[in-house]
């Protein structure tokens, strides 16, 4: 008797739990459906329809569902004309209901990121606002800096490389860029006497070009091949170029290449000369280096390094020593006191440009005013020493082709629209 009156305490207390649950449900309910008030994550609508679980704000503004009043805007985008070109690189929008990526490209760095060709002439800035033209078919190349001080290489599209040289003529106030360092450097396109060269500097002349002034005055500097030419055909037979090398073959201006000796001085003139056109260059104009292009060139670079006219040991000459890698890929050490010529682009590079001082001998457009020697070339050859034949050197030649005589490509940028 005593066990069934526990069950029933126990069953009695089960009924009175069950009641007070219920009790609590039908209190709830009528506080959320009170004056059919639909209540979900914060926001409530009057409804009809007790068991909606509709929200305003998941319906369009002035549509009613089921009671319901949409409050929902939504951004009509179907009327944008907005391209990726309008959109700077990088950043992203959305244009008539689909998210687009920008491709417009305004700095010297996207350049690089984007790996893109340029399809038109255009105009880029550095990391230091300093402004630079890029031509038609060419682009930022892949180990070039995105500053100017330290080297901004274009590529054309079989690899050929040239570097920005910042430059106007001193009637126009030279060209100034801003530094790394926070202060600026004015580069003035002009011919200079570094103190070194055969004979007196008197001796030596030549007119500025008209078509290299008007080019560096309208967009503020030229490029300067970034290394000596080199011989395309030679390089893919793995053999440096002997005195009866063919003259016709193509023009490099690329690394670890055969440097493009044994070449007259007409001859080289008319190769460089005649570079844009085998290149299919659309709005660029390429040159033998001039005295001007040269000079200027060895200013800009003694940014980075104050004596490099009158001291180069950046080259490759008889008194420094360096690794290398020969034409047959095989790795090498050039010794001190000995004359080797080895393949473009093994020196140090001083602002991305290789090779001014030391391995050739470059011929230029200047004159010497003696008879029997009229053609100049820069800089010293493998044979020479840094201190002697610096990249400032200045040398007179009868102009015949000779091993230890090259050459280098200037680059201008069109002044038509």
């Amino acid at each position: 008797m005593k066990r069934l009156s526990k069950n029933r305490k126990l069953v009695g207390f089960i009924t009175i739990l069950i009641v007070t649950i219920i009790i609590a449900v039908i209190i709830t309910t009528s506080v959320i459906k009170n004056n059919n008030q639909v209540a979900s994550d914060g926001y409530s609508a009057t409804t009809a329809n007790e068991g909606s679980s509709l929200i305003s704000n998941y319906i369009l503004n002035g549509i009613t569902i089921g009671g319901i009043t949409g409050k929902m805007e939504v951004l009509d985008t179907s009327d944008a004309t907005a391209t990726p070109e309008d959109i700077l690189w990088g950043k992203t929008g959305y244009v008539k209901g689909k998210k687009i990526t920008g491709t417009r490209i305004e700095t010297v760095a996207q350049g690089k990121e984007a790996k893109c060709t340029f399809e038109k002439d255009i105009t880029l800035i550095d990391d230091l606002e300093n402004q630079v033209r890029i031509p038609k078919g060419f682009k930022i190349a892949e180990d070039s800096a995105t500053t100017v001080e330290d080297g901004i290489v274009i590529e054309d599209l079989v690899g050929n490389q040239f570097v920005w040289i910042p430059a106007k003529t001193e009637d126009k106030g030279g060209a100034t860029i801003n530094l790394s360092s926070g202060g600026t450097a004015k580069i003035v396109y002009q011919r200079t006497d570094f103190g070194k060269q055969y004979g007196s500097y008197s001796d030596y002349s030549e007119t500025m070009p008209s078509d290299e002034e008007a080019s560096v005055n309208a967009w503020g500097g030229y490029y300067i091949g970034r290394f000596e030419a080199g011989d395309k055909e030679s390089t893919e037979a793995k053999t440096m170029r002997a005195e009866e090398a063919n003259q016709e073959n193509t023009i490099t201006i690329k690394k670890d290449q055969v440097p493009y000796n044994y070449i007259t001085q007409a001859n080289a003139r008319t190769k460089a000369e005649g570079m844009d056109e085998a290149q299919q260059y659309a709005t660029a104009t390429t040159k033998l280096v001039s005295s001007y292009a040269w000079d200027t060139a060895i200013s800009f670079i003694q940014i980075k390094n104050s004596d490099y006219g009158t001291n180069s040991p950046e080259g490759n000459y008889k008194n420094t020593t360096f690794p290398y890698t020969d034409i047959t890929e095989a790795s090498q050490k050039k010794n001190n006191n000995s004359s080797t010529l080895v393949p473009t682009g093994q020196t140090t590079a001083v602002s991305n440009i290789y090779d001014m001082g030391g391995n050739l001998y470059e011929y230029t457009t200047e004159s010497y005013s003696y008879e029997g020697n009229p053609c100049v070339s820069r800089g010293g050859y493998y044979g020479n020493s840094y201190d002697r034949n610096p990249a400032g050197y200045r040398g007179s030649d009868i102009g015949n082709a000779r091993s230890n005589f090259g050459f280098r490509v200037t680059l201008y940028c069109s002044t038509e629209s």
